[in-house]
């Protein structure tokens, strides 16, 4: 999933995987996705980060599969998944048409790729395991943070705040 195109990964995926996870993965946007998945966060993100949400879905949906199955893939497999997350988000808000909103994309984008890689670390990059929604107060943290910065940057954009300076009044 992390080192092929999508018609070699799609090819990789068990027979009965879907008998056993409960879907097909489809192609969108040239990658292999579940088309249930979601971007599973605390707090909204933008619409460009769902297909790469979707496809990261799929790659736990793989560990766990695989887990279950007694052919446990280690850590580099999610580590793997969590780093191709990260690459397709900020790819995503390179889609953003000016510089200050594919700015805050991108703060946004690795926020989120921080919470993943923190809970990653947290269950020691084995196969993904549902926890009760405390554990997830690390990555909600790290969000609202990110939130905070990006508010922060955007009130003083255009009045010269933007590097620790303010205008002179005329």
């Amino acid at each position: 999933m992390t080192s092929t195109g999508a018609a070699a990964a799609e090819a990789t995926v068990p027979i009965d995987f879907a008998d056993v996870v409960g879907y097909r993965p489809v192609l969108r946007d040239g990658m292999l996705v579940n088309p249930n998945g979601d971007c599973s966060s605390p707090v909204p993100l933008p619409g460009e980060f769902d297909t790469a949400c979707q496809g990261h879905d799929l790659g736990y949906d793989l560990l766990r599969y695989a887990d279950r199955s007694g052919e446990q893939l280690g850590p580099w497999a999610r580590r793997a998944l969590d780093r191709q997350l990260d690459e397709r988000l900020h790819a995503a808000c390179a889609t953003r048409p000016d510089d200050v909103t594919r700015a805050s994309c991108s703060v946004v984008a690795s926020a989120a790729a921080v919470a993943v890689d923190t809970n990653s670390w947290r269950q020691d990059y084995a196969a993904p395991r549902p926890e009760p929604v405390a554990a997830y107060a690390a990555g909600i943290g790290v969000l609202l943070l990110a939130a905070a910065v990006v508010a922060h940057r955007g009130r003083g954009v255009g009045r010269g705040e933007e590097f620790g300076t303010q205008a002179v009044p005329a």
